[in-house]
């Protein structure tokens, strides 16, 4: 199972800390009443996706199909267990409204390796948006706070568990909802019988 390295707090944590994270804090209840065992492994981003392409990894979790419609294995989905909501989060005096893709046109805006938001894709494609990689929202955070950069596109329940935790970041001035849809988990298709067992877990 893929736990990617660096982490997402607060979906899962460095292994330091002490702390399972949302995503291992389900799992681990979800054991009981599938039967399975579920182990984490980290791994970079693009690792992660080649290893589950291989059939190496078996599950992906908190994802959403649109998400990894350019990947070579597909994958099988579970039921929705979550939403997923994304926001753009500015530097003091820099918020602006975001309604669309051109209300950030020549603007850099960071973002985690590999996300995708499809309403974004085609301005970034074509350049006129400049998108700035970094491998994990607490990275971007990072840059914000180091103003490389205005404005980062982050999980609205990771910047609100970042604000409280880290008072430098209660400066950051948190914008409009730029991506919200159902997650589910990503399995291997070599392990169906599996995510049957795991949707009927949920379901309880």
């Amino acid at each position: 199972m893929i736990a990617y390295d660096p982490p997402n707090e607060p979906y899962s944590f460095p292994s330091k800390k002490n702390r399972t994270g949302i995503f291992k804090d389900i799992f681990k209840k979800l054991e009981p009443l599938t039967g399975d065992q579920y182990i984490f492994n980290n791994y970079p981003f693009a690792r992660a996706i080649k290893l589950f392409d291989a059939g190496k990894v078996d599950i992906e979790p908190g994802i959403n199909p649109a998400w990894r419609q350019h990947t070579f294995e597909k994958g099988i989905y579970s039921i929705v267990f979550e939403r997923s909501i994304e926001v753009v989060v500015f530097v003091p005096g820099k918020k602006i409204k975001v309604r669309g893709p051109d209300d950030l046109a020549g603007k850099a805006v960071g973002m985690v390796r590999g996300y995708s938001y499809p309403r974004f894709d085609k301005a970034f494609h074509s350049g006129e948006i400049k998108r700035m990689d970094n491998l994990s929202e607490t990275l971007l955070l990072e840059q914000l706070l180091a103003k490389r950069v205005n404005q980062v596109f982050v999980n609205l329940r990771t910047i609100q568990y970042e604000m409280q935790s880290r008072p430098e970041f209660r400066q950051f001035e948190v914008g409009d909802v730029v991506s919200a849809v159902d997650v589910m988990m990503r399995f291997h298709p070599s392990k169906e019988k599996a995510l049957h067992r795991l949707n009927k877990g949920l379901k309880n």
